[in-house]
């Protein structure tokens, strides 16, 4: 294995490095986009040298993204899935034998490609003959969508840094009309899920994104995830409706077929320290 190092750096004093064997990399239109082959933690995925994923702890992110919303449904038939062309969202989504139809809205092709030949685990899900992959604009898919989805999750990059300038910003996935389209294509009681990024290294962002979605939604509550190999430890996402409580009392999928989560796990993560908290309040 001929390594190579490649950092992370999140702020002037602070970031990470993942070592290993460069195995894929390939720059797009939209991104550029690296494989890296570890001893220890399996193949590593970088979008813009930023750490996505890792073979070993990726679970603890996905499984979180769909059991917390979805646990919040009774009986969810069908689910969009904004972004997440790893695979890793589809899998969870395809352990639920009562869905129908699920959706994934992937900007970038070459995630989905590079993904079915070096994390075929993540992947596994994208056969799975429910799936429908589109390729492009996931907002633009979204606009024409009406009353079609029990859940959206939206598994993307960091938004909370976008959501710095204001309430209107350059990215299409935190614009109003993104979530007046939201609301539009889910079925009555549907569910969102977004990931909002972290609280301890993005807390201006973040508590920005707390007020946004508390504003625009009648239901709003952030989650926190103890993801390992993100810089902070911490990562939050949240979830929100106009007319679903967002209380978590269905279990869909049998724990033995999760690595992490279970019923205990979705009423901990709404639990918040007390310095999100007092986000929400400013």
């Amino acid at each position: 294995m001929t390594k190579q190092r490649f950092d992370d750096q999140h702020t002037a004093s602070y970031g990470s490095f993942v070592e290993g064997e460069l195995v894929a990399h390939e720059a797009t239109e939209w991104q550029d986009i690296k494989i890296v082959k570890t001893e220890t933690h399996g193949n590593v995925m970088l979008i813009d040298d930023v750490l996505m994923l890792s073979e070993d702890t990726h679970f603890v992110y996905h499984e979180h993204m769909v059991h917390i919303p979805l646990a919040c449904i009774e009986n969810p038939k069908s689910v969009l899935v904004i972004g997440g062309g790893d695979g890793g969202t589809v899998t969870e989504l395809a352990k639920y034998d009562g869905l129908k139809r699920i959706v994934l809205a992937e900007l970038d092709e070459a995630v989905v490609r590079m993904s079915k030949e070096h994390l075929p685990e993540l992947t596994a899900g994208l056969d799975d003959p429910r799936v429908e992959i589109e390729i492009g604009d996931g907002a633009a898919y979204l606009a024409a969508q009406d009353g079609v989805f029990d859940a959206i999750i939206i598994d993307s990059t960091d938004v909370c840094e976008e959501a710095h300038a204001g309430a209107q910003t350059a990215n299409p996935l935190v614009t109003d009309e993104f979530y007046a389209n939201i609301k539009k294509a889910l079925k009555p009681g549907g569910v969102t899920c977004q990931m909002l990024g972290s609280p301890t290294f993005y807390s201006n962002g973040m508590e920005l994104m707390y007020h946004r979605l508390a504003d625009l939604f009648t239901h709003f509550k952030p989650f926190l995830m103890p993801t390992p190999f993100y810089i902070s430890g911490d990562w939050c996402g949240g979830i929100f409706s106009d007319d679903n409580d967002l209380t978590p009392k269905y279990q869909h999928v049998p724990e033995d077929r999760l690595v992490y989560f279970n019923m205990d796990i979705a009423s901990g993560a709404l639990a918040l320290p007390n310095n999100v908290k007092a986000m929400l309040k400013k």
